[in-house]
């Protein structure tokens, strides 16, 4: 087995990264939007220059093998068997979930939403003119969990549910019990499932993903699952995702509505990475994951050691740590981005739930990570918090 090193530090300067050109990069340690800062597997690469070397990139259609690999990655990886005629490719999660929601509701339905949650499923709803129902999950004893009463009230008024799985930025692998429930409450108020699983393949050890369109025939019929390599991989800027659906019609009207508006095509070097990822990429993920673990446990165990006031919420999916500030003598962004120079996202941004907490991305090499503790400790002994 090849052995990536993923202690390398990859020079990111002029290659138009969000991440690093963003001004408060400039003085801080860039931590925040959702790409990693590995290179990508070898296999893919070498595809991208492969289909390069032929001289012309004229119209093309999208080869069974990109499906078959996909099918094949979710059969071994999460045990579903997705068929092709389920499966339609878009250009990413989000621009799906603004058709998704744009083809199935009115401007003014309610749309549950659990919350902290990814900023743009608010982003979403605002754009689209959708009324946000945020159920607010629970931290009990540093864990997340779903208060049902409340989600249930929720249900009763709002025709979809759109749903983060695993949860970001909380870092919530769902159970199997949790997802029962959300699907009897769905079955019970007639509610569309949008279920966001773009992170469902960055799952810590001693957890596992289970996708929401397998509890059964009657629940796959109400959802329409969002998955992406570009997560997986580190192909942000791949723009290829997939929306899955067994439901036949839905799946004709959102086919129908790509044809009106011409949204159906797909970038030739995003088809042929997208497919050596899953062809070849089990290797590269599993260690990038063994790698981010390791992150996440030398952060917490510092933390908890140093800095006990700033609690780690437990990683179970996603690169994306949830930490609880709300002990800190300091707002969050004035601690991370002012006086210890890390770049990350105001929990607040998440949703009013998240004021208090900060979101950072540890899909960096190890050096950063130990570079990020030093500042905050730094930080942390200057703002004159409690030590261990």
């Amino acid at each position: 087995m090849k052995q990536y090193d993923l202690d390398r530090i990859i020079d990111r300067e002029n290659t138009q990264s969000i991440k690093f050109d963003h001004e408060k990069s400039q003085c801080c340690l860039p931590m925040w939007i959702a790409d990693m800062d590995f290179a990508v597997a070898d296999e893919i690469v070498e595809a991208a220059k492969k289909r390069a070397e032929h001289p012309i990139f004229g119209y093309s259609y999208l080869p069974d093998a990109l499906f078959d690999a996909f099918i094949r990655w979710h059969r071994i990886r999460h045990g579903i068997e997705y068929r092709k005629e389920d499966i339609i490719p878009y250009y990413s999660v989000v621009a799906a979930i603004d058709l998704i929601l744009n083809t199935f509701t009115q401007p003014g339905d309610n749309i549950t939403i659990m919350s902290p949650v990814y900023v743009y499923f608010w982003e979403a709803l605002k754009e689209t003119q959708r009324t946000a129902l945020a159920s607010p999950l629970i931290n009990h004893d540093n864990r997340y969990s779903i208060d049902f009463d409340n989600l249930e009230a929720c249900f009763s008024r709002s025709k979809v549910f759109l749903m983060c799985s695993p949860h970001n930025p909380a870092g919530r692998v769902w159970t199997h019990e949790e997802l029962e429930r959300i699907a009897a409450l769905a079955e019970r108020y007639d509610v569309m499932i949008i279920a966001d699983e773009i992170h469902s393949d960055l799952i810590m050890p001693g957890y596992r993903h289970i996708p929401f369109s397998s509890l059964g025939s009657k629940t796959a019929d109400r959802t329409i699952t969002l998955l992406s390599s570009t997560k997986t991989f580190n192909l942000a800027q791949a723009g290829m995702s997939f929306m899955v659906t067994q439901n036949r019609q839905w799946a004709s009207i959102l086919r129908r509505e790509m044809c009106r508006f011409h949204l159906g095509a797909q970038n030739v070097f995003a088809a042929v990475m997208v497919q050596a990822a899953y062809e070849h990429g089990e290797d590269w993920l599993n260690q990038v994951l063994t790698y981010i673990n390791g992150n996440y446990l030398l952060i917490r165990d510092v933390l908890t050691q140093k800095m006990p006031e700033i609690k780690i919420l437990p990683l179970e999916g996603t690169y994306l740590i949830w930490l609880d500030c709300r002990n800190l003598p300091a707002c969050v962004t004035d601690f991370f981005e002012n006086q210890a120079h890390i770049l990350g996202e105001d929990g607040s941004l998440f949703g009013p739930e998240g004021a208090g907490y900060y979101r950072i991305n540890i899909a960096t090499p190890r050096r950063n990570i130990e570079k990020m503790l030093a500042g905050m400790e730094e930080t942390y002994r200057k703002c004159g918090c409690r030590r261990s």
